[in-house]
């Protein structure tokens, strides 16, 4: 397994100095609201590719008044420790994100550190995913793709990419048929290969949600579906053909009216009951499954160690959900980071767990369970 030995961060959001000794197993932040339990957490999301799980600008990570921020760890995989930098630096005028292996930015080094994690996420608003938005469900099946295939964002970004550059392109009422034609080509292909990844997810999840129900007595079955009726017997022919037609409609409405941005996922619990109308004590146990699953199928299907980011994981923590918390950060041998208000919330867990009480930006108290 991969874990991290430590984290320093220097003039990172609102840390001007923070140095933390971790275990390979659970590691708990526990302090005020606005101690940066948080931030801690998206300081670990950031050695992974992309900008972090708040997906924040660059430049709003970096401590007020100071020119840039720069987060250092110790990973180990494969007992073999490595010195990763994640920093913030300038070039025309713009900051970006840089990272390091041993000192070395070059793209075998990037590369190399890409292939290193894997996370799966819990953020506080996730209890009310059946509830949110479309969007929100897309990002959260999309994260479980990103788990095990770290191009996958590549995928989505040149979709929205193509998406953006044929409303361009119908804006302008001289447009190039060849050119057009082009793009939504690349639109077909990567809308195709993102319904592909996305109803694989489904499967996967299902499969691992059965596989669970069968070794544990879990309190539901849970079904998913896509919910998008263009995509049914969508091939591409019939999708450049759609575009096509709705060149003038999608001009003057912007986007396309129909592609996987378009999407949503129904989840529903034994005979089709829907997930949104459970409490939401019971929505979040559902997606705390949806997680042992996620991390069941990287395990034994991929050969993938994940890395756990929970952030305030304990509200609406009945019997069932700290029994189910206590199996998705125990029972693999999987590294963990959990975030609250207070220690006592965390009581049930077991042996090996170190606590950090993050009092203030000074100081950091801990001990270890052992």
């Amino acid at each position: 397994m991969g874990y991290f030995e430590n984290i320093k961060l220097s003039s990172y959001r609102n840390f001007e100095r923070l140095e933390l000794d971790l275990i390979k197993s659970s590691n708990v932040f526990f302090g005020k609201n606005g101690a940066g339990k948080t931030n801690i957490l998206e300081s670990i999301s950031l050695f992974n590719k992309g900008r972090g799980f708040r997906n924040d600008k660059i430049i709003n990570l970096v401590k007020k008044d100071s020119e840039n921020f720069l987060n250092i760890t110790n990973y180990n995989l494969k007992n073999n420790s490595y010195e990763i930098k994640v920093s913030s630096g300038v070039k025309n005028n713009k900051i970006f994100k840089d990272t390091f292996l041993n000192g070395d930015k070059s793209p075998s080094s990037k590369k190399f550190i890409n292939s290193c994690f894997s996370f799966i996420y819990f953020l506080p608003d996730m209890e009310r995913l059946f509830l949110s938005n479309p969007s929100f469900r897309r990002n959260f099946i999309d994260r479980m793709i990103f788990s095990y295939n770290n191009e996958y964002n590549k995928l989505i970004n040149m979709y929205k990419k193509n998406i953006i550059e044929r409303t361009k392109i119908l804006n302008d009422n001289n447009y190039d048929e060849a050119w057009i034609n082009n793009i939504e080509n690349n639109i077909v292909t990567n809308g195709l290969e993102i319904y592909g990844f996305r109803n694989n997810q489904i499967e996967i999840l299902i499969d691992q949600l059965g596989i669970l129900k069968k070794k544990q007595r879990y309190p539901f079955d849970i079904n998913i579906r896509l919910n998008d009726e263009s995509s049914y017997n969508l091939n591409k022919e019939k999708y450049l053909n759609i575009l096509k037609m709705n060149r003038e409609s999608d001009k003057f409405a912007g986007g396309s009216k129909i592609g996987p941005h378009k999407s949503d996922f129904v989840f529903t619990v034994d005979k089709n009951y829907d997930a949104s109308q459970l409490s939401t004590g019971q929505q979040k146990t559902i997606v705390l499954l949806i997680l042992i699953a996620q991390c069941n199928y990287l395990i034994e299907n991929k050969k993938i160690t994940p890395i756990l980011l929970l952030d305030e994981i304990c509200s609406h923590l009945d019997e069932t959900n700290r029994y189910l918390l206590l199996e998705l950060t125990q029972s693999f041998d999987i590294q963990s980071f959990m975030t609250g208000t207070d220690e006592t919330l965390f009581s049930f867990l077991s042996t090996n767990t170190k606590f950090y009480n993050i009092t203030n930006k000074w100081q950091i108290v801990t001990h270890q369970n052992l």
